[in-house]
């Protein structure tokens, strides 16, 4: 039976939307109570804004979200992150690596310079890479023994994304890395309070 090129084209689409959909939302439905996501696309330009509390103080989620050189240990898909020069009050980053949806996985590198207000937010702005525009914007605050972190960024990649990858796949990324910050921090204080009672 002859199938015509652009019915194989949409055939081959589906199948990878199919693939993409299966195993990210069985990891956001763990998280989905906890850490708030929500994106939204502008023209070429993808917004999130994201929350979560973890139960740590600020200085020590400030200190996870800024481990730059030690970020590869505990976040997925990240080849490469590191402090290229540091000053008072910022860091030039470098970070490459691949972001995966399903069986799909979308390389990126870039460089972002990150203004430093401790314990309270982080600002970066990509400054170079495969991001054209990278604005990102976490805040810290306290809020009875528990550390709220609102994460907001505005993003327009510089590399194709295939068919499939939609608003939801995203919020499960940003949730998976999200939870992957949550857990160093909470695996930090546990070290911390094991080596205070020693």
């Amino acid at each position: 039976m002859f199938v015509s090129p652009e019915v194989r084209r949409t055939i081959r689409a589906l199948s990878l939307a199919c693939l993409l959909a299966a195993p990210i939302h069985s990891h956001a439905a763990q998280t989905e109570e906890d850490i708030q996501v929500k994106v939204a696309r502008h023209g070429d330009t993808v917004a999130v804004h994201a929350q979560m509390s973890v139960p740590v103080d600020a200085r020590q989620a400030y200190a996870v979200l800024t481990d730059y050189d030690h970020m590869r240990q505990f976040l997925p898909g990240l080849d490469e992150s590191r402090i290229l020069s540091r000053t008072k009050d910022s860091l030039l980053v470098r970070q490459a690596g691949k972001v995966r949806f399903g069986w799909f996985a979308v390389p990126f590198e870039y460089v972002r310079r990150v203004e430093l207000y401790p314990d309270a937010r982080l600002v970066s702005h990509i400054v170079s890479g495969s991001v054209k525009k990278g604005d990102v914007t976490t805040s810290l605050n306290a809020l009875n023994g528990r550390t709220v972190i609102t994460y907001d960024s505005e993003a327009v990649m510089g590399v194709w994304l295939p068919f499939g990858i939609g608003n939801a796949a995203i919020a499960a990324h940003v949730r998976q890395d999200l939870d992957s910050m949550r857990s160093e921090m909470l695996r930090r204080r546990q070290a911390a309070g094991a080596a205070n009672a020693e």
